[in-house]
């Protein structure tokens, strides 16, 4: 009985034993269960995190790039005014949209290839013009067969406030599919973006599980065991929170979450396979399965099994936590490698922490974190962006996200950055807000550009005499004077312009208007050419200013405008002569006449041509200074200069380089010319007696002459033979 008894109770607490190491191994056993599903759960929603912060950012951009262009239009006296359809296919270059468009507010306009349309009665039009950025829904393309596409549609506002008409930007599904492809090519799983009702908008799908309704909700009641209400799943996509959920499909675990994408109502889902779990359970059962099998060997067997599970368990507890690591470390040197400064933003603190490596901006260098209040301190932040910049963070705080165009300081340049801030939540609190810094320098010059560029144009319109707009494509004018036109331009520039050129003037302009010449600079990389010319207005002739200008936003577009210079113009002619002009005779003053010839000689290549060089000086002419006063000496320079002016072509040049010292410069002489007969009349003709008073004195002149080339190439060799050859 005692034996019995003894070994009942042995087998009591074989049994306790075996029960309360099962269950303490099967609590363990899913413990690890537990702790593996949250890490995945917790991976797979960092993960999705950051590949789709990406995604939200880019459709946040094209948000941002209707707003500009409809900044850009209001500006403007109305949608029918010939720049919009300029602006509308300069925004069509510049952004990610396919087609863009403007209406007014009655929902009629066209689009930027000139198509018009009527969509007064959409419910994204409607939505739009209470004054916030609307969008359809998922629809299929008129203008591109077998494509879906949605449109983006922004208010346009005027300066009193007032939204006056809409501006419109239509994107295909296909390009926002291409773009999100590119975001998760890493993706383990399956990666869906559904809208409010559930409708699928892409779908970016692994083989190991397809969906193969159209509608989100559809899938979730044909799925087995899934653990969340699907009513609560559609009360969180319509308050926009984030959210998870566990399934079965086909005998498989797998775990899904979503989280908003921040345009109408859209929830990015993504579903993956959970394969460790799998491996686990199926390992449980095996064990089970052994112990009913061989009952009598049960304790050693299990205590063999424990072992080889919990070595197992370690190794596979160590390869998760390697595979994990890795991919941390992969993370890391993803965002090392990338081009854009990101970091963290603690609000309570008013703290920036970095979290790439790349150089920023906001931060000195080796700096790791800093403050708002450091940074303004510093002078990072010019003090025109001061009020921007702390805004930006006032705004955040109530906000998902926020942006700024900030320009800062940094290493002695005013670059310009766009600022974007995001709030991540969790369960309607945030948790970490993200910000992110893009060099916008570039696009700020270009609109800084583009905007003085229009401001000129405005401006020299508004005064101009003449103002057209020709297509240097076709070759025919489209606009005169704010009037449509379609004659030819060459046609039109004879008629219209060159007919009222002076005559002299005609084939310079002629062949500085034409379109070769024009096409010949714009090519080269010259965008506003000027001509100076005179021409006649009404019976009047003017100096006129023609500025051709290549559209900055249609290279093929031709702008002239042609405004009155006339006085400015001649007030500068007087100042240049008077700046040439010797004061008493009229004649080139020394510098003047040294600089036309060295220009002269310079641009002399004929050899059956000569220049001659006259150096002339008055003789007596002192002795008439002292004996009838300078009166009369300024009078004979005066006659000798009026002199020379007659005797000598206006091509040829005539200076007075000293006190009775004159130089004449005879261009492109013949070689057979005979140049002495020249001079003995001249000298014949200035040689003449002045007497008062019973007093007399008789002027002459002295000459020297060289010729080049023989003689020399500059003016100081010319004069400097023409100076011997006077005094021999």
């Amino acid at each position: 009985m005692e034996l019995i008894k003894k070994n009942k109770m042995i087998l009591l607490f074989l049994m306790l034993s075996l029960i309360g190491i099962s269950i303490s191994f099967v609590d363990y056993r899913k413990s690890i269960r537990n702790v593996e599903m949250e890490n995945f759960k917790n991976t797979v929603h960092d993960y999705t995190r950051i590949k789709l912060m990406s995604t939200k950012e880019h459709i946040s951009k094209m948000v941002y790039d209707l707003n500009v262009v409809s900044e850009e239009i209001a500006k403007l006296d109305s949608i029918n005014d010939p720049n919009v359809k300029d602006i509308l296919n300069m925004s069509n270059k510049m952004t990610t949209f396919s087609f863009t468009a403007v209406a007014d507010k009655n929902g009629k306009g066209y689009t930027n290839t000139g198509e018009k349309f009527d969509i007064s009665e959409k419910e994204y039009f409607n939505t739009a013009m209470e004054g916030v950025v609307a969008f359809s829904e998922v629809q299929p393309s008129k203008a591109l067969p077998g494509k879906m596409i949605q449109i983006f549609t922004c208010p346009m506002w005027s300066e009193n406030h007032q939204v006056i008409g809409v501006v419109l930007g239509v994107t295909v599904l296909d390009d926002l599919t291409e773009f999100i492809n590119q975001q998760n090519t890493e993706a383990k799983g399956n990666l869906y973006i559904v809208d409010s009702n559930g409708a699928y908008i892409s779908k970016f799908q692994i083989n190991d599980y397809n969906s193969d309704y159209i509608n989100f909700w559809d899938d979730l009641e044909n799925l087995e065991q899934i653990d969340k209400n699907i009513d609560e799943i559609k009360y969180d996509f319509e308050k926009r929170k984030e959210g998870e959920f566990s399934f079965c499909n086909n005998g498989e675990s797998r775990y899904g979450c979503y989280i908003p994408i921040g345009t109408r109502n859209w929830q990015i889902v993504y579903t993956a396979k959970d394969e460790s779990v799998d491996r686990t359970l199926n390992s449980i059962y095996h064990i089970n399965n052994k112990h009913s099998l061989f009952s009598a060997m049960c304790y050693l067997i299990w205590l063999i099994c424990v072992i080889k599970y919990f070595q197992k368990t370690h190794n596979e507890v160590k390869n998760a936590h390697l595979e994990l690591s890795k991919s941390m470390e992969i993370l890391h040197i993803a965002l090392r490698h990338s081009n854009q400064p990101i970091f963290e933003y603690k609000q309570e603190l008013k703290e920036l922490k970095q979290i790439t490596d790349f150089p920023n901006p906001l931060f000195n260098d080796n700096e790791k974190s800093t403050t708002i209040e450091n940074i303004i301190t510093q002078n990072i932040v010019l003090p025109q962006s001061i009020v921007s910049f702390m805004q930006l963070f006032e705004t955040i705080k109530n906000s998902q996200e926020a942006r700024a165009d900030i320009q800062i300081n940094s290493r002695g340049e005013t670059p310009w950055v766009r600022i974007s801030l995001h709030n991540i939540y969790k369960e309607d609190s945030i948790t970490s807000c993200v910000g992110f810094i893009e060099d916008i320098t570039e696009l700020k010059i270009i609109e800084q550009q583009t905007k003085r560029k229009l401001e000129l144009q405005e401006a020299l319109i508004s005064k101009a005499l003449l103002y057209i707009k020709a297509d240097m494509e076709t070759n025919n004018l489209l606009e005169m004077n704010g009037e449509e036109s379609e004659i030819p331009y060459e046609e039109f520039l004879q008629q219209n312009v060159i007919a009222n050129v002076r005559p002299e003037e005609k084939a310079y302009v002629s062949q500085e208007l034409s379109l070769t010449t024009l096409r010949n600079k714009f090519e080269q990389g010259t965008d506003t050419i000027e001509t100076q010319f005179r021409m006649n207005f009404n019976g009047t002739e003017k100096w006129v200013s023609c500025m051709q200008h290549c559209n900055f936003t249609n290279h093929s577009k031709l702008i002239i405008i042609i405004s009155d210079i006339d006085k400015k113009k001649r007030q500068e002619i007087s100042l240049k002569y008077q700046a040439e002009r010797d004061g008493l005779t009229g004649l080139y003053n020394s510098t003047t006449t040294r600089a036309k010839i060295e220009e002269a000689l310079s641009s002399s290549h004929s050899s059956n041509e000569k220049q001659i060089f006259i150096l002339l000086d008055l003789d007596n002419y002192k002795l008439i200074n002292d004996t009838f006063g300078h009166d009369c000496g300024d009078q004979v320079l005066i006659d000798v200069a009026d002199l020379l002016k007659n005797r000598f072509r206006s091509s040829d040049i005539i200076g007075r380089i000293g006190g009775d010292e004159f130089v004449i410069f005879l261009r492109n002489m013949k070689k057979d010319n005979d140049i002495d007969t020249v001079l003995n009349g001249l000298c014949n003709i200035i040689s003449k007696n002045y007497s008062r008073d019973g007093k007399e004195v008789n002027l002459s002149a002295s000459v020297g002459v060289s010729s080049a080339p023989n003689d020399g190439t500059t003016f100081a060799e010319l004069y400097k033979k023409a100076d011997i050859a006077l005094y021999e």
